[in-house]
């Protein structure tokens, strides 16, 4: 099943995201463990949200989204939120839960920190 199928069944199609995110960056990133590593992410002054998929991901993980602050000596993940479906369109639930925000953050640290490289680059253009 495709990263897309997924997240059709899950009930958030990639078009309803671009939908309500039109300003998001479309990217690919080669991740070491999970192969092709697609991203959507938005910035503002330092401020990034960022939503992964790859083959194999449990569905549920992505409909996340990792709002990650961006220091002079790294990152930081302040906190996780996902899309909903609902009558009116999309929503972006915040997620309360400490586990599960550090247990996103274990196990997505190499996928933003591959993401911060590659925004280092866009920076150095």
């Amino acid at each position: 099943m495709s990263v897309e199928e997924k997240a059709v069944l899950e009930g958030v199609s990639e078009e309803e995201i671009l939908g309500h995110w039109p300003s998001a960056v479309n990217g690919t990133l080669a991740h070491e463990e999970w192969g092709e590593l697609s991203y959507w992410m938005g910035e503002q002054r330092g401020r990034i949200a960022v939503r992964f998929r790859f083959e194999g991901q449990e569905a549920e993980e992505g409909t996340r989204v990792f709002f990650v602050d961006v220091a002079r000596d790294g990152w930081v993940l302040r906190h996780i939120s996902s899309f909903q479906p609902t009558e009116r369109g999309l929503k972006l639930v915040k997620n309360q839960s400490f586990r599960i925000l550090d247990a996103m953050e274990q196990k997505y640290r190499s996928a933003i920190d591959l993401l911060m490289q590659e925004r280092k680059l866009w920076e150095a253009l």
